[in-house]
């Protein structure tokens, strides 16, 4: 299923900020663990989860978000670029990676399209994987050996400009065919 969205460039201009119970930096290896109940913030980017590490990778940063080990989901929220369309999602894990422009929504994932403060577009699976480069989405379910009713599921609304474009090709109501 192929989806037509695009992050807020401005984003990865902006800086990263985070509140946290507690933080660990590792200089050497360029590494920060984040964990208490973690929100990190980059312009219109905003993840929740129980912990979060940060890697700082060749030309960006790589956010590997948990919900922890009482189940809880990591949520993600990102602005679509020029519009008023929003991206969510949760998942047990999330996997951000600034560089390459992909968000991986891991175990239990759901991810919806929002138009304003409508539900738009939204879809589910055991992995999630929206490309922002290529502009596409892959959604997964669990695969062979997982639980039973496991599947890919979503619910797609036609576009503002298809649905005005049917409208005024339609003949109007009660007039013959």
């Amino acid at each position: 299923m192929a989806v037509q969205v695009q992050a807020e460039r401005a984003d990865s201009s902006q800086p990263l900020q985070f509140d946290a119970g507690q933080l660990r930096i590792d200089g050497k290896r360029r590494i920060q663990w984040l964990t208490g109940g973690v929100e990190l913030t980059q312009g219109s980017l905003r993840i929740q989860a129980a912990e979060v590490e940060l890697r700082d990778v060749a030309n960006g940063r790589l956010a590997l978000a948990d919900g922890g080990s009482g189940g809880a989901l990591v949520t993600f929220r990102q602005k679509r670029d020029g519009v008023d369309e929003w991206i969510e999602g949760q998942a047990r894990r999330v996997e951000y990676d600034g560089a390459a422009q992909t968000v991986r929504f891991l175990e239990k994932a759901q991810l919806r399209l929002l138009r304003g403060a409508v539900v738009a577009d939204q879809i589910s699976g055991e992995l999630i994987i929206y490309d922002h480069n290529r502009d596409v989405f892959e959604v997964q379910s669990g695969g062979a050996g997982t639980a039973a009713g496991t599947r890919v599921r979503g619910s797609v609304a036609p576009r503002p400009a298809a649905a005005a474009a049917s409208a005024a090709s339609a003949p109007p109501a009660g007039a013959a065919r």
